[in-house]
């Protein structure tokens, strides 16, 4: 097939367009409650080629996003942890939008990979009409915008899962050594974005093979053979994918206490370890009007349904429906990862599951270049101007982006990262210093904003069980996922700082 040059150019402008209401967000939003030591981890590796910080994230997004600020001329400053590095780095008033929005920019770059995963994977299932769709839908789901926009690892696990496993595919059809090479490599680099990715791809994989042996009508006997006469080829790419998480570790060689062994990148493991106790710990989250300690099984299908433009789920039901055959792969990248993600019990935000929109993408750009005659081609074509607006309207607030369905009233289906991740106290500030406010009430999600960021009115925590004469601000997250304070439930709200805290304003009584 002939590079479709025009497609390219016309996906590159939607790539574009995407970025730069990406980059609108940078300086509306102050830090979300993972940025700082994200931020402190990336900066620690650049400045020492250590990486000792915090390890229950690997570092390729934390070291991008440091490296901005670092050009800029910030360095590592060693203190007793992450956070309050960070709050250092990041700094006061106009320094700490410009570090901020430069640490930031740094993970732009996973949007622009996860994009062109999506082309690619469109053009080689449906063709250019396909791969251009695709890009047009994926540039625009909120989640998405707002996760590329902020210092974390979500942007980089979905650009890299996706990656491996389109990577994948091409070393399936050909696996020479130079596919081989780059699917390890790409591989690596999904093992080091993210280490969700370990369990991601395996189920993703699993999945993909199922779909794949049902349609050549094979059993597993057939698989496993075709597994074995590839051992050279699929040991070269584990050798590559395992060069490349130590060459991200400085090639370090050290005793793993867990494992009982010393190994090489011994960060890596103990990250992985630190993850696996956190899940099986669980995690405090909130759905639906209900609270839970450890998760809920069904969390994830259905925040995808709220944080999901309802376009994008129509056009899914018409890939699935008209188009199962040509989008069965990338569907069962998709439900691989949604399926294993439903097992966990740290039930934060969409952003955990963010790989899941490249397949769906994808799906969704082959079933609608499919679409014959002008009624389904004219829906079709509503369906995507509907998925535009659906955000745009919503802008610059892609982070709390919820679709039709929460309606003026999402934190009665969500919480947490999908709506209060602690973004909007800059807003909040700006708006109570024009309001003249000298005292607040409130008990923020966000707590330490006052080590980085800009001037706030003197803070009061809030009072449980009743609001406090003057001005009060609740945290969504903290209100519904903590139940601190217990009373916004009972008095409507008379201002909304963005789309994550409400605020009242009650008289002094003499």
């Amino acid at each position: 097939m002939e590079f479709p040059r025009l497609h390219a150019v016309a996906a590159l402008l939607l790539v574009v367009a995407g970025s730069c209401r990406i980059v609108a967000t940078h300086r509306v939003f102050n830090h979300t409650i993972d940025e700082p030591d994200n931020l402190a981890a990336g900066m620690e590796y650049l400045s020492t080629g250590k990486y000792r910080y915090e390890d229950t994230h690997p570092p390729l997004a934390r070291v991008l996003a440091a490296i901005g600020p670092y050009l800029a001329g910030e360095r590592f400053h060693p203190g007793p942890d992450a956070y309050g590095e960070g709050y250092r780095i990041l700094g006061h008033g106009a320094h700490y939008d410009r570090v901020l929005a430069l640490g930031r920019a740094g993970i732009l770059p996973f949007f622009w990979i996860a994009s062109l995963v999506v082309f690619l994977w469109g053009l080689r299932a449906g063709g250019p009409a396909a791969a251009l769709v695709a890009t047009a839908l994926f540039t625009t789901i909120p989640p998405v915008l707002a996760h590329a926009g902020v210092i974390t690892t979500d942007a980089a696990l979905c650009a890299l899962t996706g990656a491996a496993a389109l990577a994948s595919l091409y070393w399936a059809d050909l696996p020479n050594a130079r596919r081989g090479i780059l699917f390890g490599a790409v591989l690596g680099l999904a093992a080091i974005s993210k280490f969700s990715a370990l369990v991601f791809l395996p189920a993703a994989w699993l999945l993909m093979s199922v779909c794949h042996l049902a349609a050549a009508r094979q059993g597993p006997a057939w698989l496993a053979r075709e597994a074995w006469r590839r051992r050279g080829p699929l040991a070269l790419v584990l050798a590559t994918a395992g060069l490349v998480v130590w060459a991200a570790y400085g090639f370090s060689f050290a005793r793993v206490d867990f494992l009982h062994a010393r190994l090489p990148a011994p960060r890596f493991f103990s990250g992985i370890h630190a993850v696996w106790a956190h899940n099986r710990a669980g995690h405090s989250s909130f759905l639906l009007g209900s609270r839970s300690p450890d998760g809920f099984w069904y969390y994830f299908p259905v925040v995808l349904g709220i944080k999901t433009p309802l376009a994008l789920g129509l056009l899914l039901c018409l890939a699935v429906a008209q188009a199962w055959r040509a989008v069965r792969i990338p569907l069962a990248f998709s439900a691989g990862i949604l399926l294993v993600s439903m097992t966990g019990r740290i039930d934060i935000g969409v952003r955990f599951v963010l790989p899941v929109y490249i397949g769906v993408a994808v799906a969704c750009g082959i079933a609608a270049s499919a679409a014959r005659g002008w009624p389904a081609r004219s829906a079709v074509v509503l369906l995507l101007a509907w998925q535009v607006i659906s955000g745009v309207m919503q802008h610059p607030d892609y982070l709390a982006y919820t679709n039709e369905i929460a309606g003026s009233h999402p934190e009665r289906f969500v919480a947490d990262s999908d709506l209060d991740w602690g973004q909007d106290m800059k807003r909040l500030g700006a708006f109570l210093a024009q309001a003249g406010c000298s005292h607040l009430t409130f008990t923020p999600f966000n707590r330490t904003y006052a080590l980085a960021g800009h001037a706030m009115p003197a803070t009061s925590p809030s009072d449980p069980d009743r609001p406090s004469p003057g001005w009060n601000a609740v945290s969504i997250t903290m209100w519904k996922v903590f139940g601190d304070p217990a009373w916004p439930g009972r008095i409507e709200p008379q201002k909304r700082i963005g789309r994550s805290i409400l605020l009242w304003y009650f008289p002094e009584t003499h």
